[in-house]
């Protein structure tokens, strides 16, 4: 039982469509060693809560500026759609068309 197995079922969810959804659907720390058990990986909870620690420490800010790149992509100055196709009415609708 080791992080390492950890890093492993991770490595397997990023090229492998079934496991990556099966790993974002769980919701306990549980759910991913009865997870890692079904792929042949031993773990335990502890273990997922150190790997997940060791990601944060190795990379000093990686979780921030991830969240900050999500809000970025996400904000409202992001959402600048060309003015094109049908457009709000903006006229009188009681006034009769000059044609």
């Amino acid at each position: 039982m080791s992080k390492e197995n950890v890093f492993t079922l991770f490595a397997r969810a990023s090229t492998n469509k079934q496991l990556k959804h099966q790993l974002e659907a769980a919701s306990s720390f549980n759910e991913l060693v009865e997870l890692g058990k079904a792929q042949g990986l031993a773990f335990s909870s502890d273990q997922v809560k150190e790997a997940i620690a060791e990601v944060a420490v190795k990379k000093p800010g990686f979780l921030a500026e991830l969240a900050q790149a999500v809000l970025e992509l996400f904000s409202p100055s992001h959402d600048d759609y060309p003015a094109i196709g049908v457009q709000p009415f903006s006229g009188d609708p009681h006034s009769a068309s000059e044609d």
